[in-house]
């Protein structure tokens, strides 16, 4: 009987690269979106953590209320001023999303949605850092940020400025033409806590939206920190969900 020899055959090394290649195959979807999940999950830590500041500094320095930015739209450097965060690098670092490399395609493409020509860009650099330019939306706002052609960059009809506090919201304007719809947005001041928004993820109109969703509108996803502190993931056209 003759001894067989030590090793594999180039047959049995082919069926072990191919076993090797299928499990790759099968478990690398899953680990980039485990990864997605985790950076969403990050993203929503940010929201949390830059609301908790601003509670604080409602509380503390302001009598409930909170900053109150020039507009919704970069740069935020009212709120980042506000908070402390130009003498706290690692806070700073929270107003940026893991996932913020998606957001800026939309966001610097001036194509890329509602304004026309509008760009901007919100990842974290040192030049962004100085310019006062996030990631995330702040909406208490005195007006909605104008386009470089006219227009604005969020719909007045529905995302219309407010001074937000601690327990609700007040209207900047005293007056506002009504939506669509033939209603006055002003309706949803007397939203709940836990649907008021206070940040989200950037996001440009026609369904340009974060965390690397490519669908339609019905299929993107922002975070969302609300004023009761809660922060979740919502779907659907933000416009749909704005309180």
């Amino acid at each position: 009987m003759k001894n067989r020899k030590n090793g594999f055959t180039l047959v049995e090394l082919l069926v072990v690269i191919s076993i090797i290649a299928l499990l790759l195959a099968i478990l690398l979807p899953a680990l980039s979106r485990a990864r997605e999940i985790a950076r969403e999950v990050v993203c929503r830590g940010n929201l949390r953590q830059v609301h908790m500041a601003i509670q604080v500094y409602a509380e503390d320095d302001s009598r409930g209320r909170h900053p109150l930015e020039q507009w919704e739209h970069n740069p935020q450097d009212t709120l980042l001023r506000s908070l402390g965060a130009y003498e706290d690098d690692g806070f700073f670092d929270a107003f940026y999303c893991p996932e913020a490399h998606f957001m800026e395609e939309g966001a610097s493409d001036p194509d890329g949605g509602t304004p026309p020509g509008g760009v901007d860009s919100v990842i974290d650099t040192p030049q962004n850092r100085e310019n006062g330019n996030v990631t995330y939306v702040y909406w208490s706002f005195k007006e909605n940020k104008p386009g470089p052609t006219g227009g604005t960059w969020r719909n007045p009809a529905v995302f219309f400025p407010r001074a937000l506090n601690n327990t609700g919201m007040r209207p900047v304007a005293k007056t506002h033409e009504p939506n669509a719809q033939g209603e006055i947005p002003f309706r949803n001041l007397r939203a709940s806590p836990s649907d008021v928004w206070v940040l989200s993820d950037f996001f440009r109109q026609r369904g340009i939206f974060p965390h690397g969703r490519r669908g339609g509108a019905e299929d993107g996803g922002l975070n969302i920190a609300f004023l009761d502190g809660s922060a979740d993931i919502v779907f659907g056209r933000p416009r749909d969900n704005y309180r």
